[in-house]
């Protein structure tokens, strides 16, 4: 056997793209050729990252963060998020995706996402000094503190209250992330 480029055994490894051609002399003397083309293809996929969302922080009313992956054939992500192009974060951290093609060829992206789940903190301010309604003090003034947005126990959705009836009155503060105090 004589193959072009080098070689004389039956078997040869082709470890490139290119025409290998093999000459068999038998022993009479007698010979033939043949010939094959090998191609390559290791062209490696573009991995990609869409996020759903269109954010990376988790929040007490963004509990989840949805994303897709692109650009391959198969998909594999870290952190337990499987093997589909979607996947679902609902945990701090940085996620990757390996996309594999249908050559073998990986490419990977990633993903960093962050957590924003501190609660706020309540605060109520009686602007009059007083707990006591009387026939000379019929509302008291209240203020509620720490958040962006308020829900009063007397349906009040304002910062500001003031009862005209004795009870307990109680605000829940929610804050710019969705968490809430009471």
């Amino acid at each position: 056997y004589a193959w072009s480029g080098g070689g004389t055994s039956a078997n040869k490894t082709a470890s490139s793209s290119g025409t290998y051609t093999v000459t068999v002399t038998a022993s009479n003397g007698c010979t033939d050729t043949e010939s094959l083309s090998i191609t390559q293809d290791i062209s490696t996929p573009t991995a990609g990252i869409t996020n759903n969302d269109g954010t990376t922080v988790l929040t007490c009313s963004q509990t989840a963060i949805s994303v897709t992956a692109t650009g391959g054939g198969t998909y594999s992500w870290s952190g337990s998020l499987g093997s589909s192009s979607g996947a679902s974060i609902t945990s701090a951290g940085t996620y990757t995706v390996t996309v594999t093609s249908s050559n073998g060829c990986t490419d990977t992206e990633s993903i960093s996402v962050t957590s924003n789940t501190t609660a706020p903190t309540a605060g109520i301010t009686n602007n009059d000094g007083t707990t006591e309604l009387t026939c000379s003090q019929t509302s008291i003034s209240l203020t509620a503190t720490g958040g962006s947005s308020y829900s009063w126990s007397n349906s009040a959705s304002t910062a500001n209250t003031s009862p005209t009836s004795s009870g307990t009155y109680t605000v829940t503060v929610t804050g710019s992330n969705g968490c809430t105090d009471t």
